[in-house]
């Protein structure tokens, strides 16, 4: 099983709430602190392309790796000179350019929205609904995930709570992507009405994992 908690732009562009942020993720069992790359000239999405090498370091410090998704041929470039393990592709990217770029590099690929699930070998389609926040009437879970080709192999969610991403890993998932926050009431990003408290994340690592090995 793969945890991923999404910080995204929920440090609102503050360097010690990121550290802070990834510390806690760490601490709850994410496996992945996602960031995004974006704009360099964002004060708060620019924070993470300005900031790489740091993040990097903070996260290797506390045990979790670090990923990204990208969102320009200069991110790529510089998640290469890091040394990213793996990359993400986010949902509007998925037909672009950029898209085949990355898929290109060979190295493991999660990709949200690709209808067919994993494309190639080392792409791995994971399911999304592009909705923030996803409310429960237009929650959508594949019936089944797995590693063959076709098929969905984890699940990235904008769903309250974390009853859909164990629906997910009860189907098969073996990646749950979820977005973290250090409080759901901060109302400047959006993403953080829709998170999962720290504590939150921890028990759907708990009991996820509990799950998986039953499957």
């Amino acid at each position: 099983m793969i945890f991923v908690a999404e910080i995204g732009s929920n440090h609102k562009g503050i360097m010690a709430i990121a550290h802070e942020m990834i510390r806690q993720s760490a601490l709850a069992g994410a496996d992945i602190a996602k960031f995004q790359f974006r704009d360099p000239h964002d004060p708060i999405r620019g924070l993470a392309i300005n900031n790489a090498s740091q993040l990097a370091d903070w996260c290797d410090h506390y045990g979790i790796e670090l990923m990204a998704s990208i969102f320009s041929f200069e991110a790529l470039e510089l998640a290469k000179s890091i040394g990213m393990n793996r990359y993400k592709i986010a949902y509007q990217m998925k037909n672009s350019g950029l898209a085949g770029a990355i898929m290109r590099e060979g190295k493991e690929t999660f990709a949200s929205g690709i209808e067919n699930g994993r494309i190639n070998q080392n792409v791995r389609g994971i399911a999304c609904v592009s909705c923030y926040p996803t409310y429960p009437r237009d929650v959508w879970i594949p019936d089944s995930f797995s590693d063959r080709p076709g098929d969905y192999y984890g699940y990235s969610s904008h769903v309250h709570g974390i009853s859909d991403a164990l629906v997910a890993v009860a189907r098969g998932a073996k990646y749950i992507e979820k977005h973290v926050t250090m409080d759901k009431t901060e109302c400047s990003i959006k993403d953080n009405a829709f998170s999962l408290s720290f504590d939150e994340f921890q028990m759907m690592v708990f009991v996820g994992t509990e799950m998986a090995r039953l499957l």
